[in-house]
């Protein structure tokens, strides 16, 4: 089992520093970072990837742009993964994304991975000029380029959002044939996104059962796609709350799958989560609180990761 984890929405950049080199230090595998451009005045509901809808994200959250983040964090940590979980994919042009995501595996001697969404906010699709209604096949084509681009000498692509032709893409990433891609949502349809484009699934806010439940179609589809279903890494994020440490909820952490329980049973949980065939967790945080969640990573660290 490998274990990742989100940075905490934090915007000094001196905690960040601190959280990071923390965590690389405590020895976690990966270290995620989100993606909003802007969130609608008031506030979101209905975020998909819960399974009761309950969860709500405030107006006031604020997000990093994740490659600006994930840059600053690769110049203060040395070995430490760093991904976004996840990246919405059209709300860049595909050869400014690949780029940017080339040039920064480049820079940090490969241990960049490449989370995408499909996005689900309407309102930031609106005010990005991007097509709510083409988000789907849209990533697919993005998807598609960013391998492009990243392995072919000489690129040429042709799609229906974007023509590649006559120009040369360098940097490459430093691994190869190219970043590994992890595919978000829970759908059947993201399912069948990670074996036509992905390294890994990578669903937020299910619980392990459901992630289970859905492994029989991934390796169906994956068996008729020609792919080794084997070589799919599965991966499984939610949120982080432990019982035991004295902290309060910091919101409805019971809801959309959260991981909720004494140091014990969320060494539990997890052991599950490997019998069912999980291999990679990432959590975050139901708080802002930068010492609440250094602590939560160090008991995460010390009295559950060790069992593992």
């Amino acid at each position: 089992m490998k274990f990742g984890i989100a940075y905490p929405n934090l915007v000094d950049g001196e905690e960040i520093r601190r959280f990071a080199i923390h965590v690389e230090t405590l020895g976690f595998e990966s270290l995620w970072a989100g993606d909003h451009v802007v969130l609608p005045a008031g506030g979101t509901t209905g975020y998909p990837y819960t399974e009761d809808g309950s969860f709500q994200r405030p107006s006031e959250v604020p997000f990093i742009e994740p490659l600006t983040l994930l840059a600053y964090i690769a110049s203060v940590t040395s070995s430490i993964r760093i991904g976004t979980t996840v990246i919405i994919v059209p709300y860049r042009h595909p050869v400014v994304q690949a780029k940017m995501f080339a040039s920064l595996d480049q820079l940090t001697g490969g241990r960049v991975i490449c989370g995408v969404g499909v996005g689900w906010l309407e309102k930031e699709f609106e005010i990005l000029d991007a097509p709510f209604a083409d988000r789907g096949p849209m990533t697919d084509e993005y998807l598609e380029i960013f391998k492009c681009l990243w392995s072919d000498p000489l690129p040429r692509y042709q799609g229906n959002y974007h023509t590649i032709e006559g120009i040369t893409f360098e940097p490459k990433p430093v691994q190869q044939p190219g970043i590994p891609i992890w595919v978000g949502g829970h759908s059947r349809r993201a399912v069948r996104r990670t074996i036509d484009h992905g390294d890994a699934w990578h669903p937020t806010r299910m619980t392990p059962d459901y992630v289970a439940n859905m492994l029989p179609y991934l390796r169906t589809y994956a068996e008729k796609q020609g792919r080794n279903f084997e070589e799919i890494t599965i991966s499984l994020k939610r949120a982080l709350h432990f019982t035991d440490l004295g902290f309060s909820e910091g919101g409805n952490p019971l809801a959309a799958g959260t991981l909720a329980g004494s140091t014990t049973e969320v060494s539990d949980d997890i052991k599950r989560c490997e019998d069912l065939g999980i291999q990679q967790v990432t959590f975050d945080f139901r708080t802002a609180e930068i010492e609440e969640c250094m602590k939560i990573a160090e008991n995460l660290a010390n009295r559950v990761m060790t069992k593992f």
